[in-house]
């Protein structure tokens, strides 16, 4: 989705509306490999307008599927996704300063709004960190020698003499040396 500055002109009085199907998987992958196995085609709808000062106001709902790796077997998971896309864009470094910093407001280059790299990077920054897949969710929470992963609920604080024996271990690892500091 690249639009010529030229050509968004003619929507100052009534906004261009999008409702288009694109495809950014070549893109996301090439760039987002760690985090993104695959990006299925997304929907995006919503409005384009050409505001006074030679603004441009983006206004879009992004929906689609991300396939990411599960955190804990790296296998596929098909994540659903919608999000929103609120964005300002403006044609000189000039009207970029005039903003404050903490808003976020682009600067549009070669006179062409690129707004696939956008929606690509708000998809990727609103991602989450971790996914499992639907057999790690039904799993039985897991244990090793002499630890077990416990839900919230069944956590009991530890006794404070128990907590108190296992950081004096710790000072032998950290003998005090006036020398070394």
């Amino acid at each position: 989705m690249k639009y010529l500055v030229q050509q968004l002109r003619k929507y100052e009085r009534t906004p261009l509306l999008v409702d288009e199907t694109i495809d950014l998987s070549a893109p996301a992958r090439e760039n987002f490999s760690d985090r993104l196995l695959d990006l299925k085609p997304l929907h995006v709808t919503g409005e384009i307008s050409y505001e006074k000062n030679d603004q441009i106001s983006v206004s879009l709902k992004i929906e689609g599927v991300a396939v990411l790796p599960s955190a804990r077997s790296f296998y596929p998971v098909q994540y659903s996704f919608e999000i929103p896309m609120d964005e300002l864009y403006v044609q000189d470094q000039e009207t970029l300063d005039a903003f404050a910093q903490t808003e976020q407001v682009f600067l549009i280059e070669r006179n062409q709004l690129d707004l696939d790299a956008a929606i690509l990077e708000n998809i990727v920054t609103e991602l989450p960190i971790a996914v499992y897949t639907d057999e790690e969710l039904k799993e039985k929470p897991i244990s090793g020698k002499g630890w077990k992963l416990i839900d919230e609920e069944d956590y009991v604080e530890p006794e404070s003499g128990d907590h108190k024996e296992t950081t004096q271990n710790l000072g032998d690892f950290f003998p005090d040396n006036d020398e070394d500091r």
